[in-house]
């Protein structure tokens, strides 16, 4: 688990749990006390109230009295929050489809400037279009939860992806990527990449991958042409903050 995703879990406890201990959070997330230690300072930095009992066993809380804002949620948080109004958005049935964004957008202005430029980093390379087509619909699968938890990993640190990925004529090739961006045509996801092999852009299904890998030997800044290269025509580059390149 990344030390992120584990910061997020670590916060979910404490809402959850109430009153604990440093040491039932360790056992729980399979940390050290001093791991934990140090993702409670990196909480408490966010903005989290967490009230501690002086002495070796003595136990933590978060503060019941206090909300929780923007201030204390994590980038991927926000941008789970962000997700979820554009594909409500997509599905303009849906009840209350407008009001998920302008909601959004009351929860980001209480955000600091640094964490508003990641966040616009990050959701610059997620794209949301339209649903799939009936066809498309028809024949595609869930990612595995693995999967899921590794892209987003290479995808958030800037690292390669590596997998087996089975074309439509079923053939399977092994390849090794750099995650530029995201493409969300409902319920399907690609994967908007260089292929380091063929150094061309490409675009990846993600329920065809299989066998993925984070690859941490590749390094890559993240490119909006490569995105762009490979987005189709029909698309619209809808980012949450910031305009197209």
């Amino acid at each position: 688990m990344s030390r992120a995703l584990r910061v997020m879990e670590l916060s979910d406890l404490l809402r959850a749990r109430g009153a604990t201990t440093v040491g039932e959070l360790a056992a729980t997330l399979g940390v050290s006390a001093r791991t934990v230690r140090r993702d409670l300072a990196t909480l408490r930095e966010r903005g989290l109230d967490i009230e501690g009992e002086a002495g070796p066993g003595g136990g933590i809380r978060l503060d019941a009295g206090r909300g929780v804002t923007a201030v204390h949620l994590s980038v991927a948080e926000i941008v789970t929050l962000w997700l979820s109004a554009r594909l409500s958005q997509a599905a303009s049935d849906l009840p209350w489809s407008d009001a998920a964004s302008s909601a959004l957008a009351k929860l980001l202005s209480s955000l600091p400037p640094e964490r508003a430029r990641e966040l616009r980093a990050l959701c610059r390379r997620v794209i949301v279009g339209e649903p799939a087509s009936g066809p498309v619909r028809a024949g595609a699968g869930a990612p595995p939860a693995e999967l899921v938890r590794l892209f987003e990993a290479s995808f958030s640190a800037g690292v390669g992806l590596g997998f087996d990925y089975r074309d439509r004529e079923g053939r399977t090739s092994r390849r090794r990527v750099e995650p530029h961006g995201l493409l969300i045509q409902s319920p399907v996801w690609y994967v908007l990449a260089l292929d380091t092999g063929k150094n061309e852009p490409r675009m990846f299904r993600m329920d065809r991958i299989s066998a993925p890998r984070v690859l941490r030997e590749i390094a890559f800044r993240p490119s909006a042409h490569v995105i762009w290269a490979l987005l189709p025509e029909e698309c619209a580059w809808r980012p949450l903050l910031g305009d197209r390149p």
